[in-house]
């Protein structure tokens, strides 16, 4: 019997204690002492990476033959990776590297998951992923967050076909959640998928390639430098701990790694003084950006400060790091 591949992903842990909530900023002025920009990120794609737009598709003919099918009314094919998967990928791992809740469960898993991460019902108590990404509550307890993702557009590379194995929904018990995912009655953690080679199987799939890159912005506004420092850090722009996204699906059969890079920051100057927000802007490029950047994340890490988590960083930085894009993957349907 051929031996099955090592199983693709792993647990962070959760936090101990309750999320660290708290005020956020807001959005109704510039607050004086707070971060507003624009983070202005390369991504380059290390693993092929498929997020469905809707627009083209891989069919099968009556005889047999594949071929790309697409959306007649798009007159011109703009290759993208939308900003929702994005803010949705790093949110995740915002949420593993901090004291933040978990915000999106099933009803079926949510009996498995410690009391005290349930996620944030009021807009003037939240966590530190709430705070950056917004939270939906009851009663009209809502709030858009303090960091907006752009769209990712294709800048150079192709799209291609691949083909991987087949991938199922996990076996649920009528509980909830499988057994392997439990330590007694409790979640283990925060599931990460290990970056990959490619797996190769009967399943179609339309992806950017191999090499393409793609541009994207990411816009803040009254963060402090330690919030900045942990969306850093969540970005895999740690200095000692760098590591690669995984976007997109087929995760499991090693597709999704991408390199995010730091190009430029921009961050807005003192409207107070000129009135303008466009007004003495600071452009952070090169080492001085190296520079700054560390000075964040070191605010995040710093222990008054309750935002980087050291030992969910170790976590996912051993799951997520560039060498185990050399790992194997599962050749089988999965």
């Amino acid at each position: 019997m051929r031996q099955m591949a090592d199983k693709p992903y792993e647990f962070v842990s959760f936090p101990p204690g309750s999320p660290h909530r708290e005020k956020p900023e807001g959005h109704q002025h510039f607050a004086e002492g707070q971060l507003s920009g624009t983070l202005i990120l390369t991504l380059t794609v290390r693993r092929p990476v498929q997020v469905a737009s809707g627009f083209l598709d891989v069919v099968r003919t009556k005889g047999g033959e594949e071929v790309v099918a697409r959306d007649t009314t798009i007159r011109k094919s703009v290759h993208i990776l939308p900003g929702s998967s994005l803010k949705g990928t790093v949110r995740s791992l915002v949420e593993a590297l901090s004291s933040s809740c978990i915000r999106v469960t099933s009803w079926r898993s949510r009996s498995a998951l410690p009391r005290q991460l349930n996620a944030c019902s009021r807009a003037g108590d939240l966590c530190p992923a709430c705070r950056l990404f917004g939270m939906s509550g009851r009663a009209r307890e809502n709030y858009a967050g303090q960091v907006h993702c752009e769209d990712a557009l294709m800048v150079d590379g192709r799209v291609v076909i691949v083909r991987t194995p087949l991938l199922w929904t996990p076996v649920r018990s009528r509980r909830g959640l499988p057994r392997r995912y439990l330590e007694g009655q409790e979640a283990k953690g925060r599931k990460l998928y290990y970056h990959g080679t490619l797996a190769r199987g009967p399943d179609t799939r339309l992806v950017a390639g191999t090499g393409s890159t793609f541009e994207t912005r990411f816009h803040f506004e009254n963060l402090s430098g330690a919030e900045l420092g942990l969306l850093l850090a969540a970005l895999g722009l740690h200095p000692d701990r760098p590591f690669l996204l995984k976007v997109g699906a087929g995760k499991p059969v090693g597709m999704g790694s991408v390199d995010v890079q730091l190009k430029k920051v921009v961050l807005l100057g003192d409207i107070s003084r000129s009135g303008r927000a466009g007004a003495g802007t600071k452009q952070l490029t090169g080492e001085a950006l190296t520079s700054q950047v560390k000075a964040w994340i070191d605010d995040a890490d710093a222990k008054d400060a309750e935002m980087l988590n050291r030992e969910a960083l170790e976590d996912v930085w051993s799951i997520l790091r560039e060498e185990n894009l050399s790992r194997p993957s599962p050749d089988e349907s999965y």
